[in-house]
């Protein structure tokens, strides 16, 4: 969790330092203007409460208050919060389901046969499946960024880092908010929060949010805008103290959505490609794709002519229980339960064009169960911590899709299933893990302020599937009734067109990191880490041979070096924080198309050798009480030192895919001083954001680019209006309109289209918030 001395310093942006922390009074004798002390920020980077300045690790700390104010209420808008992280839309995905990239680590492949290298929890729950992550952005004590391999204490699939949402917890303290926002683009988003104590041992907090709005991407098909905005969340808390020793709290999450897709249109078409040269088709009478482009490029890139009503619908429940017991002699036990369900069906228009080249349909259903036993202690100079894990899921996944379909008119069917020539690649999969782990920070006390800290983990894992791969009418690949490769393979019927698989994985996780305090608020670190993502199976493949065949784990190590630093002079304040990396991979899982097969597939590939080097570095100052700045910097350079595809190909001249060079963000804010009769802060602010280009799929073909973009945002606010409870704000996020985009899809080279989906154009609302 992230706590703080004053509810004001909740306000922390991604410098991991409050911009809203009020600066505690100075000394009688000091200038009014003289700013000698900031308040603390704590987290749980190491699974205990400490000082973030504290900890030998690039974190980044995000607040609410920088989330309100910014009018931000997705996981997607965090990209322009803190250095490292990058957040796209899934290849072919649902709005509702990111995708998660730091420091040049990243997972396309979605299904429910692999793993993302950026772990998302919530609270301290685990959430492999992104669908629905975007609902859970509301009511939160704060956002944590963990950047590298977090495998020791948040255990494998971590290579890339954590994105760590942590709610607010019940206090004994009646109280609440109401809130609502209403923007341009029909935005009407309401959240309420009610904190409840129950007597002396026992409070409640429950906590609602809605979010709409009409979208604005428009089709001229369909006649209105498809990528509108419905949805809905709950959070029910219940904190348990019946004494000093013993704390349990439960924590209930449910969220639905129903609303438009991402959304699409077409930016490039290839003349070569498989459907270029197909017949006109009726009633549009379009001879060729390039004709669509042409007519797409005089729309722009707020219109599109897809005419397929795509949508996005999902629910997900999150249950977490931790119960904490202080057994005395500095040691305490914790343990922590988790459950979640997640359902998702979407459907999507992945090409763009006005006849349907690809259509996407997926239908997920998933369930996890996990449980983690920590016991926690104090051995004279020596922290420690030590537990197990176990982590289980099952699931559905059926990825159905449309390829070259007959043409149904100006408006497309709600399902890919009402065309004839539809597939369907069916995953039912067990996925199981286990793990013990250890790790412990020995304080030197010959050396005052260095420490040393280390820590394993030893992870088990086993993934086991049912692959159901179809048509229509037929099975859609070929297996050996002897389930030997050497033999011809025949296509069995539908009755028997399913394949189990089985595979186990396990690896050892480590880190290690020494650390030295000098001087007052300052802190230089080194650290090695080994880090471990699963394996697993493809599910595309034409035959049983090309099932069987796995992606073997990732493996990375790392050596990062850090300072973190406050400063003081002539009554200013600095905080500077600086991190530099160099990891080294084995066996990075990337994302192919397989165009040596018809149908092309696509399937997971291990490049063999790859290496991402850089660093990020965050500021905050304050030469003054009511001027503050603020900004990041982040550079990634990532490549392939050996990368030979499945097929013998040669791809080590390839992209780092998701990775642009440079990420920076500045921002300011003045808060002047004014009468309490007034209200008791106004503030007003600006940022502005940039990412470089960069490339979007593993493939790495000339048209999968992300083109360099630049985001100004504004933002005013005035708290406590007249004396009252109520609060109001003004925000303009992209004020000046800048045009971006993201990938949707990329088959430029095989089916012959890159798609897009576009990026939020200027919004502008008010807020309007009442506390009690």
């Amino acid at each position: 969790m992230l706590a703080c001395a004053t509810t004001a310093l909740c306000g922390v942006p991604a410098v991991a330092l409050a911009q809203d922390a009020p600066v505690q009074a100075p000394p009688a004798a000091a200038s009014a203007q003289t700013v000698t002390t900031v308040d603390d920020i704590i987290v749980t980077a190491r699974r205990r409460e400490e000082r973030l300045q504290d900890v030998p690790l690039a974190v980044t700390a995000v607040a609410p208050k920088a989330l309100e104010r910014a009018n931000i209420t997705n996981v997607s808008g965090l990209r322009t919060q803190a250095p490292a992280l990058i957040i796209v839309p899934g290849a072919g995905a649902n709005k509702s389901t990111p995708t998660f990239a730091i420091r040049g680590q990243s997972q396309q492949e979605l299904t429910i046969l692999a793993d993302p290298s950026v772990s998302l929890y919530i609270g301290d729950i685990v959430a492999p499946r992104s669908q629905g992550a975007n609902g859970g952005l509301f009511d939160l004590a704060s956002v944590q960024v963990l950047k590298g391999p977090q495998g020791t204490l948040f255990g494998r699939n971590s290579t890339g880092g954590i994105v760590q949402l942590i709610p607010n917890a019940p206090t004994h303290e009646a109280g609440g908010s109401f809130g609502v926002t209403v923007g341009n683009f029909g935005t009407l988003n309401t959240e309420a929060v009610v904190n409840m104590p129950l007597g002396d041992k026992l409070a409640a907090r429950l906590a609602v949010v809605s979010n709409k709005d009409d979208g604005y991407l428009y089709d001229v098909l369909l006649g209105r805008n498809v990528n509108f905005t419905d949805n809905q969340a709950l959070r029910f808390s219940l904190k348990w103290d019946p004494n000093d020793a013993l704390t349990n709290t439960l924590v209930v999450d449910a969220y639905h959505s129903n609303e438009g897709g991402a959304g699409s249109y077409v930016r490039a078409v290839n003349p070569n490609g498989v459907f270029n040269s197909a017949p006109a088709r009726t009633p549009r009478n379009y001879p060729t794709l390039q004709q669509m482009l042409a007519d797409q490029q005089a729309r722009g890139t707020l219109k599109t002519a897809s005419g397929t009503p795509s949508f996005s619908k999902v629910e997900t429940v999150t249950v977490a229980n931790s119960t904490v017991y202080d057994l005395g002699d500095h040691i305490s036990v914790k343990n922590i339960f988790g459950y979640r369900d997640v359902k998702s069906h979407s459907y999507e228009d992945t090409d763009g064009l006005p006849i349907p080249l690809l259509e996407i349909e997926r239908i997920f259903d998933q369930h996890q169960f996990s449980d983690e036993l920590q016991i926690l202690g104090q051995s004279g100079n020596l922290n420690w911590i030590a537990g197990a894990y176990y982590f289980r899921e099952k699931g559905s996944d059926q990825g159905a899709s449309v390829t070259g379909a007959v043409d149904f008119g100006d408006v497309q069917p709600t399902s890919v299933f009402a065309y004839p020539g539809w597939a369907n690649t069916w995953v039912k999969a067990k996925n199981t893990s286990y793990a013990v782990f250890a790790q412990g920070t020995y304080a030197f006390p010959s050396v005052k302020g260095l420490s040393l800290t280390a820590g394993v983990r030893g992870n088990w894992d086993k993934r086991e599937a049912d692959i159901l791969s179809r048509t229509a009418t037929a099975c859609r690949f070929t297996m050996d009734e002897d389930h030997n490769s050497a033999t011809a393979e025949t296509r069995p019927t539908l009755a028997n067109c399913d394949l189990p698989l089985a595979v186990k994985y396990s690896e050892p996780t480590y880190n290690v990191s020494l650390d030295y305090k000098f001087g007052d608020g300052k802190l230089v670190y080194v650290a090695h880490r080994h880090g471990y993502r699963t394996g697993g199976f493809g599910a595309r493949a034409s035959t049983e041979a090309g099932l069987r065949r796995t992606f073997e784990p990732e493996i990375v190590d790392d050596v990062e070096v850090g300072v973190k630093a406050d400063w003081r002079f002539n009554g200013a304040f600095l905080r500077t924080n600086l991190a530099l990396y160099s990891s080294q991979y084995k066996d990075i899982q990337r994302l192919l198309q397989d165009n040596t097969v018809i149908p092309i597939t696509t399937v997971t590939a291990n490049a063999q050798k790859a290496q991402v080097q850089g660093g990020e570095f965050e500021f905050l100052f304050r030469p003054v009480q009511s001027v503050e700045l603020s900004g990041f910097w982040a550079y990634a350079d990532g490549k392939f030192k050996q990368f030979i595809d499945p097929n013998g190909v040669d791809l080590s001249a390839t992209a780092f895919s998701r990775t642009p060079k440079n990420v920076y963000s500045l921002s300011a804010r003045f808060m002047p001083t004014i009468p309490d009769k007034i209200g008791s802060e106004l503030s007003f602010g600006v940022s502005y954001f940039h990412s470089d280009g960069f490339v979007d799929n593993d493939g790495a073909a000339p048209t999968q680019i992300t083109y360099a973009y630049e985001l100004v945002n504004l933002n005013a606010e005035l708290r406590n209006v007249g004396g009252t409870n109520a609060s109001i704000g003004l925000y303009v996020n992209n004020a000046l309109n800048e045009k971006y985009d993201f990938a949707m899809l990329d088959v430029f080279s095989s089916l012959g289209f890159s798609a897009r989906t576009p990026g939020d154009p200027r919004t502008y609302g008010v807020r309007l918030k009442y506390e009690f």
